[in-house]
């Protein structure tokens, strides 16, 4: 995908997002611990806010206040996605950039908020609609979210610096379009990711949007499990 499309994608998501949080910002997500709606939206505007004075032009004032805590969170985030969207526009993409995977670029910040806000655009839909009602996510774009998770956060998330990757190896099938990663632990602390069909001591197969969220760890029930399960969960634990 382009930085272009990814830029477009954070756009209409953050706005869908916006619009199903605004007159919900007291739900509950059941399945994000005790967190409200309302936290949510701070969270995400706190993270365009940190991309935001890490991309724009040194000397730019950029916005530091934290989210408020009443109802005006919602206007809150709305300012903060008009200046992301605006900053990450006026930049060129190939231009550097601070990330938590040491020195990146802007297009690397494009492409990782684009996830970063579709999946929590799901966690609102399904807050609010019903798990089963949520609006799935675009599947090329889910597709590549596996392989941003592969390459990002299963390697770098600053929430989990300690992980220990499980000895055995899971398998994941995309069953909607191309798609097949092999993730194995390289005994060294580190973890290889493949692109190949293989036999992993576990496999989860579904359509892309169910693979991306179930490896965030978001609850789907339109994948299948082969092999030893507790193999899967343990790495679908090393969720962001």
């Amino acid at each position: 995908m382009t930085p272009q499309q990814y830029l477009d994608h954070i756009a209409a998501e953050s706005a869908r997002f916006a619009s199903a949080a605004a007159s919900s910002l007291d739900e509950t997500i059941s399945f994000l611990g005790d967190w409200k709606i309302r936290d949510l939206v701070a969270h995400l505007g706190a993270v365009y806010t940190g991309v935001i004075s890490t991309v724009a032009p040194a000397g730019t004032l950029t916005p530091s206040d934290p989210a408020p805590d009443g109802a005006g969170v919602n206007d809150w985030f709305i300012e903060r996605r008009t200046t992301l969207l605006t900053t990450l526009s006026s930049a060129h993409d190939d231009d550097p950039a601070k990330t938590f995977a040491s020195m990146k670029t802007v297009a690397w910040w494009k492409r990782r908020l684009a996830h970063e806000t579709v999946v929590h655009r799901w966690d609102v839909d399904a807050a609010t609609s019903g798990i089963g009602s949520a609006a799935a996510i675009d599947s090329e774009l889910a597709k590549d979210g596996v392989d941003e998770f592969a390459e990002v956060s299963l390697r770098f998330s600053s929430s989990r610096p300690d992980r220990v990757y499980p000895s055995k190896s899971l398998h994941l099938h995309r069953s909607d379009g191309p798609g097949e990663w092999m993730i194995v632990a390289d005994g060294q602390g580190g973890v290889t990711v493949t692109h190949e069909h293989g036999k992993g001591d576990a496999a989860v197969r579904g359509p892309a949007s169910a693979l991306l969220l179930w490896i965030w760890g978001r609850p789907v029930d339109d994948i299948e499990i082969f092999g030893d399960e507790a193999v899967a969960e343990a790495w679908r634990s090393l969720a962001p």
